[in-house]
């Protein structure tokens, strides 16, 4: 068996891939890739993985556009190889061959609550670095309307009503609301934690041009008195439907128009079939308190780094940039 590496322009199967795989998620799809990388003036390279020559899975990797390419770390989750379990030790082993042919010495990359457990058993035989990180999931498998609403947490439930008390409605967004709204909310909420948004302000701008007419995209607003308040925004290309980003502007928290919002967003995946919602990340308690009173349970995935860099020079390296 041999294991290569060939660049595709071939989007669909790439998808058909990704499709495939149990670890592969909206984040990996063709056009949501050449978006964010187009949008962060990334490099994206298309990985085919063959084996004995057939294409066998995906391994997108994603580089600062730089004299010397440096791996970016995503500010969405999971973006990593998706090969069959029984290939995913011989495809890291000859990635890093590829690496060392193609001068990345290092690269990141991630695998997503699907394929966790058997990417840290393949990991572990690597030399590649890692640690686990945290997501919350809500399973959809034999749940009904009333079941989904029964499963949250008490206090959940009550910011529920609260919220339709005080005349929280969603909808689906109005032309323009992303635009503007969406990179208010992602300020506002990477500003509470201390640190600029990672995102460009024409983020919204750009989603919005791109999913324009998509049927697995999903994005609702929360309207208090005909003011747009919170905002949703989901990839549904697959069987788990990632919630990738959404809540609430800060003066109109007391209202729990997100509690409202995520209710809703639960249902509409419930109505399509799909089989779970990852509310992607667990980013600190107060965060994961929210998400898990929606009947959510805690699933790992993985960070991993594959470096030709020995590590005390990385460190090194590290050091002298945090201090230019």
């Amino acid at each position: 068996m041999q294991i290569r590496f060939t660049t595709t322009d071939d989007s669909r199967l790439w998808d058909s891939l990704v499709a495939a795989s149990p670890g592969g998620t909206s984040f990996h799809d063709w056009s949501w890739l050449h978006l964010m990388t187009d949008m962060f003036g990334w490099r994206f390279t298309p990985l085919l993985v063959l084996r004995d020559g057939e294409p066998v899975g995906v391994f997108p990797v994603m580089m600062r556009s730089s004299l010397v390419p440096r791996a970016v770390e995503p500010p969405f989750p999971y973006v990593g190889p998706l090969v069959p379990e029984s290939l995913l030790v011989p495809t890291l082993r000859a990635f890093r061959s590829w690496q060392v042919r193609h001068g990345r010495p290092l690269v990141r990359f991630e695998f997503g609550p699907g394929v966790a457990g058997s990417a840290e058993r393949a990991l572990a035989e690597t030399r590649c670095e890692w640690h686990a990180d945290r997501t919350i999931t809500v399973d959809l498998v034999g749940a009904t309307p009333e079941s989904l609403t029964a499963g949250m947490k008490s206090n959940t439930r009550y910011h529920l009503r609260s919220g339709l008390r005080r005349g929280v409605e969603v909808r689906p967004a109005l032309p323009g609301e992303i635009t503007t709204l969406l990179p208010q909310l992602l300020e506002e909420a990477y500003r509470s934690r201390g640190v600029p948004s990672p995102y460009p302000t024409d983020l919204g701008a750009r989603l919005e041009r791109w999913s324009a007419g998509r049927d697995d995209f999903y994005a609702s607003t929360a309207v208090i008195d005909g003011e747009a308040v919170g905002l949703l925004v989901a990839l549904a290309s697959h069987p788990v439907v990632c919630g990738w980003v959404g809540g609430s502007l800060r003066a109109h928290r007391a209202a729990s128009p997100s509690t409202v919002l995520y209710h809703d967003a639960l249902q509409w995946a419930l109505r399509r079939g799909h089989t779970a919602v990852d509310l992607v990340g667990y980013i600190d308690d107060g965060v994961a308190k929210f998400k898990t009173g929606f009947g959510g349970k805690e699933e790992p995935y993985l960070r991993a780094v594959s470096s030709t860099v020995p590590g005390v020079v990385r460190s090194a390296v590290g050091a002298v940039r945090a201090r230019t």
